[in-house]
């Protein structure tokens, strides 16, 4: 009945020779053999396994227990694998559990296993139809797995399914608009909330692609602008005046990199560094970039007065004609400032 090969008998030892009996071994090979080679389940059952522990001294009821549920799961695993759990499957299944001396408890485990499985296959294609739900809802019911567990089970693997498609769109911190649309269908086919951290992060991101790839954004902000003044970007961050006579020393080692701009993999050491560490909110317009530390510490610089502007690793030094040298950091949205930074620029020409 079952489609696992026979096992074979252990060799008595000298001893066991010597004494009459079999190695305890056997007792499983004894049993396992016979359910494995029975063709209906009337071939084996209950009276069967009692029989042959009497014959080996041993007690099914603890001997054997990993060979037991192992049994009992590989088979499992063999009907999930070609059907959907028949009513002959269950009727096997639960006939196979009695001769093996489980018990409900015993099986648990190894439903949720199943239902865990079978919820992996249904979510394998992105997508889960009615037919599919209600064979997940059928082989909760069949397995005996709790609901609320059921329910944890699906949501967990969906979830880890859907930010999957997440950190492959967000791989480049940009999400485009097919990419949203992606994510939004697969969201909605899986019917998953997203946790506000990542709705975030997705909306982040889709702003990246619009500022570094579609139109720049008008966006309202909480500072005076000037008369025809639209803001593009407004985000938290800080920022420092820097001595960059010391920086040129101080990087001496990398003047090359420095000559040529490519100073994105170096640091702005403290050193370099003076004043007070200030922060707030960083806005940048279609004329002007500023700096708000509070309602009445306002800096603002025109974007024609910006000479240079690098990116290095811990923030942008942005130079200010006839002034100073700013580093500016957002963390993680130095990117977006320095493109917002550079097209707007841009704008003016």
């Amino acid at each position: 009945m079952l489609p696992f090969d026979l096992l074979a008998h252990e060799e008595k030892s000298t001893v066991d020779r010597a004494l009459g009996v079999e190695p305890k071994w056997n007792a499983w090979v004894d049993l396992h053999n016979l359910i494995v080679s029975a063709e209906t389940t009337h071939d084996y059952g209950v009276r069967d396994t009692k029989r042959i522990g009497r014959e080996h001294g041993v007690d099914f009821g603890t001997a054997f227990y990993g060979e037991r549920v192992g049994l009992y799961a590989s088979y499992l695993d063999h009907c999930l694998d070609h059907n959907d759990l028949t009513d002959r499957n269950r009727a096997e299944l639960a006939h196979l559990a009695r001769t093996l001396s489980l018990s409900v408890h015993d099986l648990q485990p190894f439903h949720e296993r199943a239902f865990g499985r079978a919820v992996s296959g249904v979510l394998s294609d992105d997508c889960v139809t009615l037919e599919e739900r209600l064979l997940l809802y059928k082989l909760q019911h069949v397995l005996g797995v709790d609901p609320g567990e059921a329910e944890l089970e699906y949501e967990e693997q969906a979830r880890q399914k859907l930010l999957l498609v997440i950190a492959k769109a967000l791989c480049d911190g940009q999400l485009s608009p097919e990419e949203q649309a992606n994510i939004r269908q697969v969201r909605e086919n899986l019917e998953i909330e997203l946790p506000k951290q990542i709705r975030d992060m997705l909306s982040e991101a889709a702003s990246a692609w619009h500022i570094l790839q579609g139109d720049l954004p008008d966006i309202p902000v909480r500072a005076q602008l000037l008369q025809d003044e639209v803001a593009h970007l407004s985000v938290e961050g800080e920022w420092q005046a820097i001595n960059y006579a010391v920086l040129r020393v101080a990087l001496s080692d990398y003047r090359a990199a420095l000559s040529k701009g490519e100073t994105e993999l170096l640091k702005i050491p403290k050193v370099a560094m003076k004043g007070r560490r200030a922060g707030g909110r960083i806005i940048v317009t279609n004329k002007r970039l500023i700096l708000i530390q509070s309602r009445k510490e306002v800096a603002a610089f025109t974007l024609a007065k910006l000479s240079d502007i690098e990116q290095f690793s811990n923030g942008l030094r942005v130079a200010v004609r006839g002034k100073h040298s700013i580093l500016l950091d957002t963390g993680r949205r130095n990117d977006v400032l320095l493109a917002v930074i550079n097209r707007a620029r841009r704008t003016l020409a």
